[in-house]
């Protein structure tokens, strides 16, 4: 399947929810999509080219307590064989939707685990020089021995003492 379906699938939606402003309700519906269609005991059924469609439609009928323009999405994926490409759907619509709601995602590495006050910190301080609302979630990697690095899209900030530490020891190699 074309990688560019998702996105199609998940503009047109996306189109829709701006207009009727009910982003948080199809970002809900959306995921319930997606798990119903990718991730349940009756995702395999359901994208069985070999089962009759009318009886895969009537399951997502059964399975599927969503709004009405949703289901007839979940319906269209699962006539056109493309029920597994639900999650890639959610997944774009869910980036179209916090960009358009000026919302950024960060991922924060710390040397230990960061509390939740210190994650909050972060995304605050982080909310202010960005000018939007950022989400961060945190992973420990003890490499980094301290600091943190957090990346936000396409942008690295790297505050490790490993970083710190690898230029310090290339400036006194270069001060011989």
């Amino acid at each position: 399947m074309a990688g560019d379906a998702p996105n199609r699938y998940a503009q047109a939606v996306f189109a829709i929810a701006v207009e009727a402003g009910s982003i948080a309700a199809w970002r809900s519906d959306l995921a319930d999509i997606a798990q119903v269609l990718t991730s349940s005991q009756a995702a395999p059924v359901l994208a069985d080219s070999r089962i009759p469609l009318d009886r895969r439609l009537a399951m997502v009928d059964r399975t599927l307590d969503v709004q009405p323009l949703a289901r007839n999405l979940a319906k269209l994926l699962v006539q056109r064989g493309r029920s597994l490409a639900a999650a890639d759907v959610a997944r774009s619509f869910n980036g179209m939707a916090d960009a358009h709601e000026g919302i950024a995602h960060a991922r924060v590495t710390a040397a230990v685990d960061l509390n939740a006050g210190q994650l909050a910190a972060i995304e605050q301080r982080l909310s202010q020089s960005l000018g939007k609302q950022v989400r961060a979630t945190a992973s420990v990697d003890p490499a980094l021995i301290g600091g943190v690095v957090v990346r936000v899209g396409d942008k690295l900030v790297d505050g490790s003492v490993r970083t710190r530490l690898r230029l310090l020891r290339r400036e006194l190699q270069g001060a011989r």
